[in-house]
């Protein structure tokens, strides 16, 4: 990008709503704007019951997917529109169609459903060769997204709309909201293995000092694996989209590779040789990251 993105909040679509049909989607724009949707009750009947995050379900003759439940946010929609209205041909995710909230206060999310094979079911049927272009368009993809610009009068780490970061990690620990800067984020996370400990038995923090308090505020995926990224059935593939983008937001920029290998085998050679291809690591933070989450118990 010859001009830095910038994303401001006034930009996103209303949170406030809880029905929004965008109307000047592809859905909309072929069926018409009297299409009615499949309503959250409609979906739950096609989802299978009992668990804690159902699947999303597909509505596979309109080309639509519904992601919905406890864990689904609107946000995730606004950071899927945003993103296609500010880096549509650089960074593919799915065309999100509308959303609805229902009388739980579950959200569904109605997007494009995206053909192709995920990158982890084509890996293992790849060269070095084609697995280096791979890892070549996915570091455009998100270099590009670390180069958008927050409002750098109301600068914060959390959700693209300026509610608590979403990050699964912390789905019991959320903060209150945002945070407004890169130091008093590090010095909360740094805070959260011993946030049960009374104050005597509090001790000096051994890898705070591993969190660069420099670095700068970042639009980050936060969930980049091999799951996560559809491919097309070329060869070598092309990346059609990156999905699930529930936990993204802005988050200090070393977060996108502590991420990124915490989703994958220590010793394994897609962490240690392919995930240096598109993020660059970060050592002393991932470090400190394993470290924390792992006394949280979430490692």
């Amino acid at each position: 990008m010859s001009q830095k993105a910038k994303i401001s909040l006034s930009q996103l679509p209303d949170a406030s709503q809880s029905k929004m049909n965008f109307l000047d989607s592809s859905l909309f724009r072929k069926h018409g704007s009297q299409l009615n949707l499949p309503t959250p009750e409609e979906v739950r009947v096609l989802s299978p019951v009992g668990l804690a995050q159902p699947p999303p379900v597909k509505f596979e003759q309109l080309g639509l997917v519904v992601k919905f439940g406890p864990r689904v946010t609107i946000a995730e929609a606004q950071c899927l529109w945003i993103i296609r209205h500010t880096l549509r041909d650089i960074v593919p995710v799915p065309e999100v169609y509308g959303w609805r909230v229902d009388g739980r206060g579950e959200v569904f999310i109605y997007m494009e459903l995206i053909p192709g094979e995920t990158l982890k079911d084509r890996w293992a049927s790849l060269n070095d060769s084609e697995k280096t272009v791979v890892c070549a368009r996915l570091r455009k993809m998100v270099d590009s997204l670390r180069e958008v610009r927050q409002d750098t009068t109301d600068p914060f780490i959390g959700s693209i709309n300026r509610g608590a970061p979403l990050d699964i990690i912390f789905e019991s620990k959320l903060p209150d909201g945002a945070l407004p800067s890169v130091t008093i984020f590090n010095d909360w996370f740094s805070s959260l293995p011993q946030r049960w400990l009374p104050e005597s038995q509090k001790y000096e923090d051994p890898y705070r000092f591993l969190l660069s308090d420099t670095g700068e505020i970042t639009l980050t995926h936060a969930d980049l694996h091999r799951g996560n990224i559809i491919v097309s059935s070329t060869n070598p593939p092309e990346v059609v989209a990156i999905v699930d983008w529930g936990q993204a937001g802005w988050y200090p920029d070393y977060w996108e590779y502590c991420k990124a290998t915490y989703t994958s085998y220590h010793s394994g050679n897609w962490r240690n040789r392919w995930i240096p291809e598109f993020s660059d690591p970060r050592t002393d933070e991932q470090e400190a990251f394993a470290e924390y989450v792992m006394a949280m118990g979430e490692g």
